[in-house]
Order: structure tokens, then sequence, then C-alpha cells
């Protein structure tokens, strides 16, 4: 329970990674989380294998970028905290996501989306974008938290690439 509490300050920007224990058994728990929200999520617009396969390779992009940015800054030891709190958060903005969307349910045949539903994406993506450039922020030592921003929405993009790619060779 205290490290859904830790997770939810650091969702509020009130704490860090370094107030997470370096401990894999927790990164291995919330990575869990976030597959099974990814699930929710993914399968009614992509179906259970790709959206299954697009969440793992999501996962494995985040896993890469925190330990490429930890090490090229020189902060390897904090990569289980850094990546804790990134797929975490990331996991609870997920299942927000996921309830907006049995709220204001998306068509994806029709590629239509209700007002309500778009703007609610967009605003939980710009809070994943400010909660993972505030932990980038902690975890790189960085000047300033829209540097880490800027470098989370790099992340994003570059991971949406990437998934996005796999899910064409996947349903290709």
């Amino acid at each position: 329970m205290n490290g859904l509490l830790v997770m939810l300050d650091i969702l509020r920007a009130r704490r860090g990674p370094q107030d997470l224990p370096a401990d894999p058994a927790l990164a291995v728990f919330w990575t869990g989380v976030a597959v099974a929200v990814g699930l929710a999520i993914g399968v009614p617009m992509y179906g259970a294998t790709a959206a299954l396969v697009m969440n793992l390779v999501d996962v494995a992009v985040l896993f890469g970028f925190v330990a490429l940015a930890l090490r090229f800054q020189g902060f390897v030891g904090r990569q289980v905290q850094s990546f804790t709190a990134m797929v975490g958060t990331g996991a609870i903005l997920g299942l927000l996501m996921a309830l907006l969307t049995l709220v204001a349910p998306i068509d994806p045949e029709a590629g239509e989306a209700p007002p309500l539903a778009v703007l609610g994406v967009l605003l939980l993506l710009g809070w994943l974008l400010f909660v993972y450039g505030h932990i980038l922020h902690q975890a790189l030592e960085l000047s300033n938290r829209m540097a880490g921003v800027v470098i989370a929405l790099g992340f994003v993009l570059i991971s949406s690439v990437i998934t996005q790619g796999v899910a064409g060779v996947v349903t290709a």
C-alpha cells in the first residue's frame, strides 16, 4: 500500500523516483499492471495478439530508454526506481484512460471519438508528459523540469512510432 501512495505522490509531483525502493519485484508488479491496463485499452482497438505485442514492446522501449538515459548521465544505480516510477505512473494514468473509454467509448472502426473522450485523452497525455518530465528531472538531476518534459515528449514520440510500427507488422 505504501508503494501506491508514493506512486500517487509522484503523479502529483510531490515525490520522485528516489522515494521508491529499488526493488525489482515492485518493478515487475507495476509492469504487469501496465500491461494489463494496456490490454484493456488495446484489445478493443487492435485485437488481443496485437495489443499484447504492442504493450510488451512499449514496456521494453521504456526500459531501454530509462537504462540509456541514466547510463548516459552516469546514474545507472537509479534504473530500477526510475523505471518503476515511469511504468507505475503510466499504468495509473492508463487506468484512468481505460475508465474514460468506458464512459465515452471510442469507435475504432468508424474512426470516431466523442469530444469528451478526445479532451480526456489529451489531458491525460499532458499529465503523463508532465509526470514523466518530473521523474526524468529528478532521476537525471536536470537543471529544470521543462528539460525533463522535452525528453519525455521525445520518448513518447519514439515509443509511439516503434509500437505503431510493430502493430502494423503484427496486424498485417
